[in-house]
């Protein structure tokens, strides 16, 4: 991919992003589409978009037909690539890396268990699909479904806490409180500061989630994951 092409992408896109996509592009996996920031195959829907946030503050790296939405978090003010996230139509949403380059490390990964344990399925891409989800229902008998990387890809993901405007403001943490004085009344908030690995943020399932779509946003370098409703 050019620099050119990059360019047009409408948010900053660090050297370290650009060398990526120069020499390999996203990471095309069959029938599950692309996995990267240069992705071309896959048309986003608008409510997709709209749902990660304000424009220029992210990056779509993957969506599937599970209406699952990847994407990595961009400061527009610094340039900087942060973690990435995913959502999907239950109002789940969860931190899957640290940054883009980790995500990738990780899909290449799963795409070499699923060559591997092709036999153990359908072929690779049902192979692939299980790996990526981490649930194998579809693994034969002689899947060694204890193995250790079988198990780590199964686990659930850490649950963070997820706060209200309210909370944040009362909370004696200065970032939390000014982040939540700029949120408005109805909206929540989940710390991400300490999480070592995926974490999901049941957003949707808090008994004070207003109702309606969320939309996303995130600050202090992507620590912060914030859900307004758009109802």
């Amino acid at each position: 991919m050019s620099d050119e092409e990059m360019d047009g992408w409408g948010v900053p896109v660090p050297e370290p992003i650009r060398k990526i996509c120069r020499h390999t592009g996203a990471l095309h996996v069959g029938a599950h589409g692309e996995f990267g920031a240069s992705r071309r195959s896959v048309a986003d829907s608008a409510g997709a978009a709209r749902r990660c946030g304000e424009p220029g503050s992210f990056r779509i790296v993957h969506s599937n037909a599970s209406a699952e939405t990847y994407y990595v978090d961009v400061d527009p003010a610094t340039g900087t690539w942060g973690p990435v996230f995913t959502f999907w139509e239950a109002h789940g949403a969860e931190l899957v890396a640290p940054s883009l380059q980790h995500w990738l490390v990780t899909v290449a990964g799963l795409v070499r268990y699923a060559v591997r344990d092709a036999e153990h399925f359908d072929g690779f891409p049902t192979a692939f699909a299980n790996w990526f989800s981490g649930d194998f229902a579809d693994a034969g008998a002689e899947f060694p479904e204890d193995s250790p990387e079988a198990l780590a890809r199964a686990a659930e993901p850490t649950t963070a806490t997820v706060l209200s405007v309210e909370e944040a403001r009362a909370s004696g943490d200065p970032t939390l409180a000014r982040l939540g004085s700029r949120l408005p009344v109805g909206a929540l908030l989940a710390d991400l500061r300490g999480a070592a690995g995926p974490t999901g943020v049941p957003f949707g399932r808090d008994p004070r989630w207003p109702g309606g779509t969320p939309v996303y946003g995130r600050f202090h370098g992507g620590a912060l994951l914030t859900a307004t409703s758009t109802s």
